[in-house]
């Protein structure tokens, strides 16, 4: 099976290297196999089968900007012994963490290790295939989530020193020209004013957006549950919209979707109604104090609505203008509702005007079954 991604939303810019070092090309290939399969294609491996290629090959990966997250040798070999090794490529990358393995126990070794080259782990040979993957993991792991916090680090760094240039910048503005400041903050605020509009406003259609829309629904929901009011909840879709976009293309379908807001917003005027695109094909409508029958003649109003806008769709398979398919509930909030019951019992009941066919309207009242007013 292969291993899942190791950082798959902070994956770095380059795959991160994991170097092998053995003077036993067997045991090299077989290290490469296994750690293959412990990565993935997370991670580039590189081998070496001496002290001195070891070196050569992480100098050339730090000139080509490599970051090298792990480095696994041999004690035991001709020239640089492990211990001596690990030190001097430590010397080189200090992050890099390193892992000595050896058929002998040589506590020597491993404290020199440990001391010069701060030693990840120390792994007897020979190994078995789960304990070196699972090290292997841990170490990347331990690396990557090491190189994030030094690159979060380095970022709070770089903003603390932008605040305080900043701030001594600020402290020279107000001194100086404290009528300018003045005026740059209500800039500020206006365009602070205008972001809030745009982060609760969908641009398209310059209704309200999903964020508003459910923030708005938990909202009526205490009031109504204060007031023991009815609240009711439309969902409306156009039918066939995938056809119109295919057919009229998508600027065409802006325009339909943009036409489409306009006549759900001139038919529910009410102040405290609230009209939202929920995504896509998709609007909602809230009505406050409105039982089931209310909110099924406001559908009817936006059908009638709709249908003097005569929008074409000759590829709709219901008419030859645009439509739309209702899903509406209606409850009183009492004891145990939640919003999410009655926008599930909305969902539902859209979902079911799909099914019979579209260009209809079907209600759902909770804790009954949904059914297709004449």
């Amino acid at each position: 099976m292969d291993s899942p991604a190791l950082f798959p939303s902070e994956a770095p810019k380059r795959k991160p290297v994991v170097i092998c070092v053995d003077d036993e090309p067997a045991v090299l290939e077989s290290l490469r196999i296994e750690l293959r399969r412990a990565l993935g294609e997370d991670c580039l491996i590189e081998t070496a089968e001496d002290g001195e290629d070891a070196l050569a090959l992480m100098s050339e990966l730090q000139e080509d900007d490599h970051e090298i997250a792990l480095v696994l040798s041999d004690y035991i070999m001709p020239n640089i012994k492990g211990d001596e090794l690990l030190a001097r490529m430590h010397q080189m990358s200090p992050n890099t963490l390193k892992i000595m393995l050896t058929g002998q126990a040589n506590l020597e070794a491993v404290g020199n290790a440990l001391k010069l080259a701060k030693l990840y782990r120390y792994m007897a040979k020979p190994w078995t295939p789960e304990d070196l993957k699972v090290t292997v993991l841990e170490a990347v792991h331990s690396y990557l989530q090491d190189r994030k916090l030094d690159e979060q680090n380095y970022r709070l760094q770089l903003l603390n020193e932008q605040l305080r240039q900043a701030n001594i910048e600020l402290e020279r503005v107000v001194n100086e020209q404290a009528a300018i400041i003045a005026a740059r903050t209500a800039e500020l605020q206006a365009a602070n004013k205008e972001l809030m509009h745009l982060s609760v406003t969908d641009p398209l259609t310059e209704l309200p957006n999903r964020r508003y829309f459910d923030a708005y629904l938990r909202q009526e929901w205490l009031v109504t549950v204060r007031d023991r009011q009815f609240l009711s909840l439309i969902l409306a879709d156009v039918d066939y919209f995938k056809a119109y976009n295919d057919h009229y293309g998508h600027h065409a379908g802006d325009l339909c979707l943009q036409q489409v807001a306009q006549v759900l917003q001139q038919t529910v005027q009410r102040p405290r109604d609230c009209v939202a695109r929920y995504g896509g094909e998709e609007f909602v409508i809230v009505l406050p104090h409105t039982d089931l029958s209310g909110a099924e003649l406001i559908c009817r109003q936006i059908q009638h609505a709709l249908q003097q806008c005569h929008i074409v769709h000759e590829h709709s398979q219901v008419s030859h203008c645009v439509t739309l398919s209702f899903g509406v509930a209606s409850l009183i909030p009492l004891g145990v509702a939640s919003p999410l019951e009655l926008f599930n019992a909305a969902d539902k009941a859209l979902y079911d005007a799909k099914r019979q066919g579209r260009n209809c309207i079907v209600v759902n009242s909770i804790n009954n079954s949904p059914t297709v007013p004449c």
